[in-house]
């Protein structure tokens, strides 16, 4: 019984310091690794991307892993992502219609794994 709660507590203390690295930006991929800088997309308004899309994306730990996916899709010129990795999602607005294939090769590229792909209805 003393060893289970000891464990719980352990891994409670893990949690919580990893969730202040992640929220303080501090990367996972390495303490000497430069930030990665977020690639803006050259069309902003989000009128011009109709079609509306929620992933689940496996791998992304710290800020360095949501902007190397966040900069798959925008460096697309189609698409604008907002990734979060907390909760291992990317909010994605794209101009024309995504299958599960490319987004799948996307997420890939930048060396994660899409688990789930859903079309949002706005």
């Amino acid at each position: 019984m003393g060893y289970a709660i000891l464990l719980i507590a352990m891994i409670a203390i893990l949690v919580f310091m990893m969730s202040k690295k992640i929220t303080r930006g501090s990367s996972c991929c390495g303490t000497k690794e430069p930030p990665v800088k977020s690639i803006k997309a050259s069309d902003k308004d989000k009128s011009h991307y109709p079609h509306h899309y929620v992933l689940k994306v496996e791998g992304m730990v710290c800020i360095n892993c949501v902007r190397r996916v966040e900069n798959a899709f925008v460096s697309t010129g189609e698409m604008l992502a907002k990734a979060d990795a907390m909760t291992g999602e990317v909010r994605l607005m794209s101009k024309r219609e995504l299958s599960r294939q490319e987004a799948a090769q996307i997420v890939s590229d930048a060396g994660y794994t899409l688990m789930d792909i859903k079309q949002e209805d706005i």
